[in-house]
């Protein structure tokens, strides 16, 4: 039974060049996800529905939706199972038309408010600087397009600065990766740029609250004519990772 109630959210805000109607559709139709948000996705809509979405791998979940005002306000809830006294968390999209473009504000709401859960909330806050992007990218570029991804998890034991430095290293992707316009540097967190191939993160993440290790990730994801460009990439970076932290191992759906 759920039972905690000091809690916390993570935010993040966008502008885009879409109409309202393209971005509720962006977020609550299951084809339209799929090529900026998750791997998978299935929607009943309405309020008392249900969202899937998956990436193919423990990060899947099927949440209730709570609220579905067409043009304004989606949110979906879900649980950490009836045994956990952790509340529910909720993802909520609000839309607001603002002249000639809209603006999505997004909030994770659900966080114990507990110092152990920081960087879980860092964390997330991070995710929707890049997620927002993504849907910039898709909806303002490559509306109607299909999405290809390359996503590569490997957990290593070693601290997050050791990590930033091997993988931005000579033996790794090097200080300036692929190229392209950088929107969110992080040491030792995360880096975020748009590239020709399409979006690009690489990221640090914790694995749990009891213990140290944590997870280097490389994302990397294209629309149209570029898609073809992502396996020979994979082929070079997963041998990289491999490499470069051989104390590590890699984790499920890698």
């Amino acid at each position: 039974m759920n039972t905690a109630t000091n809690t916390r959210s993570a935010t993040g805000s966008i502008e885009l060049n879409a109409t309202p109607e393209q971005v509720w559709k962006a977020i609550t139709d299951a084809a339209e996800l799929i090529r900026w948000f998750p791997l998978e996705a299935r929607v009943d809509p309405g309020e008392g529905g249900t969202l899937f979405m998956s990436w193919k791998n423990e990060h899947a979940a099927e949440s209730k939706i709570i609220a579905w005002e067409p043009l304004k306000r989606f949110a979906a809830s879900w649980g950490w199972g009836e045994d956990s006294d952790m509340p529910a968390q909720v993802n909520e999209y609000r839309i607001e038309a603002r002249g000639n473009t809209t603006i999505l504000h997004v909030i994770t709401s659900g966080f114990p408010d507990d110092p152990s859960w920081d960087g879980y909330v860092e964390a997330t806050n991070r995710g929707w600087v890049f997620e927002l992007q993504s849907l910039k990218q898709y909806i303002e570029n490559h509306l109607g397009e299909d999405r290809d991804v390359i996503y590569l998890r490997r957990r290593t034991p070693i601290a997050a600065e050791e990590a930033w430095e091997r993988i931005f290293g000579d033996a790794g992707l090097g200080e300036d990766p692929l190229g392209g316009t950088v929107f969110d540097q992080t040491p030792e967190k995360q880096y975020a740029a748009i590239v020709e191939e399409g979006l690009f993160r690489v990221s640090f993440e914790p694995c749990g609250l009891e213990t140290a290790e944590r997870e280097v990730c490389l994302w990397l994801q294209a629309w149209g004519e570029d898609r073809g460009k992502l396996p020979a990439i994979e082929a070079k970076w997963r041998p990289m990772l491999e490499s470069l932290f051989p104390e590590g191992h890699w984790v499920q759906g890698s």
